[in-house]
Formats: structure tokens, sequence, C-alpha cells
């Protein structure tokens, strides 16, 4: 199918959008060989692993916000150029994609505090605690689930292979590279796995000490259960916590490496 208009014979826009990784990554590639630049040339200059560069014009992953522009401060030219934006699809995306996923966050979060609160409410209004406290729970590790699954596919939407690319790119839509909105973004890329896991075993915490507060029975009577349940609680963020710390460890060595 002809990319031309039938009158003017000037290109058209797809139909369909190019996924963001791939028009950025060769964005980055076609401005890295007009200076005659290697990889290894490149990396050097923005203080990163030649892999990273690599990842980037393939498509593989994308850069931040504050990576991006050292990126174009390094190539000599604006973040635009290297958005690849004559069309403005890949900003689009991404400021749709970042009101997605503080949207998502919210409403998982606000949740999480309200379910702990009517959880609260229905232990000091009966003096209850067991059936209360399961239900609660449960209905809590069903909200995260729910909202990992819902992060997730905003990723696959915008053709993105995981909640960190996707927030890397939602980064994209900042208009001041490197400000603190950006760097929090950073910092929640980087250990999303552990503030999701910690947010639940937050409110588990709290839950359980409203519980040990307000029931009937004695603090003493059932603080080796309320033990024992925290500590299963945290087994997740634990791993949550083993697994980005791991990754981040391995990416200070590629680039202590290089």
């Amino acid at each position: 199918m002809s990319d031309q208009s039938p009158q003017t014979g000037a290109p058209t826009m797809h139909a369909s959008i190019e996924p963001p990784g791939v028009a950025i990554g060769s964005a980055i590639k076609q401005q890295r060989r007009a200076l005659g630049l290697s990889q290894e040339a490149l990396a050097a200059r923005c203080q990163i692993t030649r892999q990273t560069v690599s990842n980037w014009e393939c498509g593989k992953t994308i850069p931040d916000a504050l990576a991006l522009k050292n990126l174009a401060d390094a190539l000599g030219v604006g973040a635009g150029d290297l958005l690849n934006t004559e069309h403005r699809e890949v900003i689009d995306q991404a400021r749709a994609t970042r009101r997605e996923f503080v949207v998502a966050c919210s409403i998982v979060l606000a949740v999480q505090l309200v379910s702990t609160f009517l959880n609260a409410l229905s232990i000091f209004a009966t003096g209850s605690t067991s059936h209360a406290d399961d239900t609660f729970a449960a209905f809590r590790l069903g909200v995260l689930v729910v909202g990992a699954v819902w992060m997730t596919l905003i990723a696959r939407r915008v053709h993105l292979h995981s909640i960190r690319q996707m927030i890397d790119f939602a980064s994209l839509a900042s208009r001041t590279p490197g400000s603190w909105g950006d760097r929090a973004l950073r910092f929640i890329a980087r250990w999303f796995w552990t503030l999701w896991a910690g947010s639940g075993l937050a409110t588990f915490v709290l839950a359980t000490i409203i519980s040990l507060v307000a029931g009937n029975a004695p603090v003493g009577d059932n603080l080796p259960a309320a033990i024992v349940g925290i500590v299963i609680a945290a087994c997740p963020f634990s791993i949550a916590f083993t697994w980005d710390f791991s990754v981040q460890k391995e990416r200070r060595r590629k680039e202590q490496a290089h």
C-alpha cells in the first residue's frame, strides 16, 4: 500500500502508530551514525554501557526523560529530534500512558487505604477480628494483583515489554527532564515491585496493629499469630526487594566495568 497522498504525493501518516521503542531507537541510531559515532563512543559520552545503547537502538528498552536529555546533549540535538516526533505520536502516547499510570496507582492505593479504614471500623464496631481481617486482607491482595495486571496491560498497549519500560516511557511526557517528578518516576521504575509489595505489607501491618489494639482479646493472646502473619506477608516484599536489588546491582556492575 502506498504511503503517499493521491492528491499531493506527500507522505501520509500510517493508521497504526509505530511502537515507541522502535521509533526512538531508530532516531538514536540515525543521529549517532550522522555524527560518525560508534555505539561504544556514544556510550562513553553518556557514561553508560554499549549494551544499553544497543538495547535502545533495537527498541528492547526505552531511555527515560533524564537519559534522553543526556543522549540529546551528547549528540548535539534536541530531545524532540530523538523522539522522532514529526507527527507527535510518541509524545501523545507518553502523556496518555503517564496519565493512565498515575490513575492506576492512585486508584489502587486509595482502595488499599479505604479498605484498611473500613477494616478498622469493622473491628471497632464488633470487637471481632478473625473474619473481618481475613476478608479485608484477601480483598487488598486481590486489588494489588488486579493493579499489577492493569499496569502490564498499559505497557502492552504501547508495545512495551515491562512495567519498568512503561514508566520510563511515561516520563518522556515531561516538559522539564530531570525535574523531581522525573526523578521520582525513575526511582519508581527501578524499584517498582519492591514498592508495590511494600504497599501491601504496610497496609497489612497497619490492619494487624488495629486488630491488636481494638480486638476483644488481650494483645498478648493475639501477638504471636500477628507476628507470624506479618512474617508471611513480608515474604513477597522480600522476594521483590531481592529481585529489584539484584537488577540494580548488575546494572551498576556493568557501568563500573565500562
